[in-house]
């Protein structure tokens, strides 16, 4: 990474990812007889991981959470239980107030469903959180996924997956309006003289009636550090995305190999610009589980003791929970690929991707998944493991990392043992600790949501105006003056050729016509050649709908399987406005 690229983007962002739980992405390694996982139980555990991480240089932790079992292996919820997949699990908020006392600079981030929690009082618990933290907090939005917690939460089903993330738009827009506009900055006077706490003017009533929510009243907390907490946000799916893209201020991806991910987050900061969003005001996180030690061959030596003690049947419960495939009665040694079934297919490509050399079977899938879920992992000394981040940063075009724990602990210890010093080293972290500060100020600079965050606009006085998307005009016809019609989007894609790999890329683009064909939404699909190595994509859709199906359709998961294989670098994607189009009967 070069000195400017290190100035404009800032330090790297350093996340421990961690649960509640003795099992988290590591599928048997409470077995490890160096890990005190066991432990989740006992607050001296917790705060002596949150005194570590701060002065080991990590900027926060973060806390994930789950609401139900993994059930979904061999129909039960038995091999989950019997393996602490992420079960048993306590509540991830009752921590925080501890830790946050014995740190001044970690900030915290939590996992909490908005599927199951109702925004008036949610937005207390996390106004209280700010306070008691000192403004280092964040939420992590999620909608849940699991059917268990639906139907130990009252429902009789999980609700479908799109009504989840619009009952998600209203949830927050209650919370910004309580957050943000219920109390003004000033309403709290605390005047012994005149026998005033509050000003009552200054406090006011939100009158939300909507479809899922009717909260008439005011917000019940005070003005918080931050009012509105940092937002984290973590949708796999296109719609998740979108939700992320409008509100999220940092996201959280997980993927296997930067090549693959940098079209993934190409697309996701041209989905925060339509919002009206700085693109690169969005902080994007990869998920990373770093095995190191003083040398390769003392880290090598932890990767064997690691995999010795995986729980094969432990990880196949958690994949058949994030993916809905059961394995539990699969040949171990029978290729996946032989099975049927498209999420079976879509985890094929995904394995390819990881490692094309491998005959992917049931036991190297879960040896795979023992080294922390389904996230990338590195192996080697400090600086085979900076080197990797490294990579990351400059072709997938993160900003920092979520650490996940093998072992606990060993894994934070050896990277703020190893690690941390090469990083600083290198000036990817500050030599000397941060000053306290909030969450926002630490990830994004300012104490308050910008102006072009929907929670921003909620501001009491706010007077400026948000940046929207940009319109587009078109000529009518018989020269009629230009009106406003929807937008015509484009997508344009420039792809570069490894030598020797031009004449496949270019059959590769004639080939991908067929599919395209059978997309509905896209208008039009130009494959053409620049030069010698550099060819060419231009697509046009009537509308956003039809953008949207295209980058989450089959030609656009091909690019992806591409890159390492015919790519000299990662494709670069820009969006444009179509300003006028040309029909020739």
């Amino acid at each position: 990474m070069t000195a400017v690229d290190k100035n404009t983007r800032g330090h790297m962002i350093l996340n421990a990812f961690e649960m509640n739980t003795a099992g988290h992405q590591a599928p048997g390694l409470w077995r490890h007889p160096d890990d005190n996982s066991h432990r989740y139980k006992d607050l001296d555990y917790w705060l002596d991981l949150a005194r570590r991480l701060e002065t080991g240089g990590f900027d926060c932790l973060f806390l994930a959470d789950v609401l139900g079992t993994y059930d979904v292996y061999d129909g039960s919820r038995d091999t989950a239980v019997r393996g602490a997949a992420q079960i048993p699990t306590n509540d991830p908020l009752l921590l925080i107030p501890a830790m946050a006392a014995v740190t001044e600079r970690l900030c915290f981030g939590v996992t909490v469903s908005l599927t199951y929690e109702l925004p008036y009082a949610f937005a207390r618990k996390m106004s209280t959180l700010d306070h008691l933290t000192k403004g280092r907090i964040a939420w992590n939005i999620v909608t849940s996924y699991q059917q268990s917690a639906a139907v130990n939460l009252g429902l009789d089903r999980q609700i479908p997956h799109d009504e989840r993330y619009e009952i998600g738009e209203e949830f927050v827009d209650v919370c910004y309006k309580l957050w943000e506009s219920s109390w003004e900055d000033d309403a709290v006077l605390h005047d012994r003289q005149a026998g005033v706490f509050t000003d009552p003017a200054k406090v006011h009533d939100i009158a939300h009636k909507g479809k899922y929510y009717a909260v008439p009243g005011a917000h019940l907390c005070e003005p918080s550090p931050q009012r509105t907490p940092y937002l984290f946000q973590a949708g796999a799916s296109a719609r998740g995305r979108l939700y992320a893209a409008k509100h999220a201020e940092a996201v959280f991806l997980t993927g296997t190999n930067p090549e693959d991910m940098r079209p993934v987050v190409d697309l996701l900061r041209m989905q925060i610009a339509e919002q009206g969003r700085d693109p690169y005001g969005v902080k994007v996180i990869m998920m990373l589980a770093p095995i190191t030690g003083p040398s390769e061959k003392a880290a090598q030596a932890k990767l064997e003791g690691i995999l010795k003690h995986g729980s094969h049947d432990a990880a196949l419960a958690l994949f058949g929970g994030w993916t809905g495939i059961d394995l539990a009665h699969a040949p171990r040694d029978l290729p996946i690929q032989k099975f049927e079934g498209d999420n079976v297919r879509a985890m094929v490509d995904l394995l390819t991707r990881v490692d094309s050399e491998l005959v992917w079977t049931t036991e190297r899938l879960a040896d795979w998944l023992c080294l922390g879920g389904m996230s990338a992992a590195k192996v080697g000394d400090a600086a085979t493991i900076v080197d990797e981040m490294e990579r990351w940063v400059e072709i997938a075009d993160v900003d920092g990392f979520n650490l996940t724990r093998v072992t606990a602990p060993g894994t934070m210890d050896d990277f703020i043992e190893f690690v941390v010093p090469e990083l600083r080293r290198r000036g990817h972290i500050p030599e000397q600790p941060l000053p306290p500060m909030t969450m926002r100020e630490r990830f994004g600079g300012a104490p308050r949501l910008p102006a072009d965050h929907p929670g921003g606009v909620c501001s009491h006085g706010f007077t400026g105006q948000r940046r929207a998307p940009p319109a587009t005009l078109q000529v009518g016809p018989n020269d009629e003056a230009p009106a406003m019609v929807p937008r015509k989007i484009g997508l344009l894609i420039t792809l570069t050729a490894k030598p020797g790999m031009q004449d496949e890329l270019a059959q590769w683009m004639r080939d991908s016509l067929d599919e395209v064909k059978n997309e509905s939404g896209t208008i039009t699909w130009y494959g053409f050649q620049i030069d010698e190595m550099t060819f060419g994509i231009f697509d046009t859709f009537n509308d956003e709908v039809g953008r949207h199906a295209h980058i989450n359709g089959k030609v656009t998961e091909s690019i992806g399987r591409l890159t390492t294989k015919l790519l000299a670098a990662p494709p670069q994607v820009r969006q444009v406005d179509v300003l006028a189009l040309k029909s020739v009967v």
